[in-house]
């Protein structure tokens, strides 16, 4: 029979490791993502922000079209593309630092 010591310290361990889960920055970071994306995507229909830009052969008109597009939205849209982006980027960064780890780099 465990002692009430031990049922202290595992019952700790065992708070621990759930809030490791759950606070975990990666699962986080998608979390964030999936929510941003589906604010995004409830506010505007990017059906037809793509139907409207312009071709990418015409210069530099798509970049001015989508700053215009940003800039003429509401706060929470915006709000939610700039999370949707900072979540993307740290994905990005943290699964290249989990490559670079593992040495799935090509090696010379």
């Amino acid at each position: 029979m465990p002692s009430p010591i031990h049922k202290i310290v595992m019952r700790r361990v065992q708070i621990i490791y759930v809030l490791g889960l759950i606070f975990n920055t990666t699962a986080l970071s998608i979390l964030v993502a999936v929510v941003a994306l589906g604010a995004v995507t409830h506010v505007v229909h990017v059906g037809d922000v793509w139907s409207n830009m312009p071709r990418f052969t015409n210069g530099i008109a798509p970049e001015q079209f989508l700053v215009s597009a940003f800039e003429h939205t509401k706060f929470i849209t915006q709000a939610s593309v700039v999370a949707l982006l900072g979540a993307a980027g740290y994905f990005m960064y943290t699964a290249t630092s989990v490559f670079h780890e593992r040495r799935f780099t090509s090696a010379v």
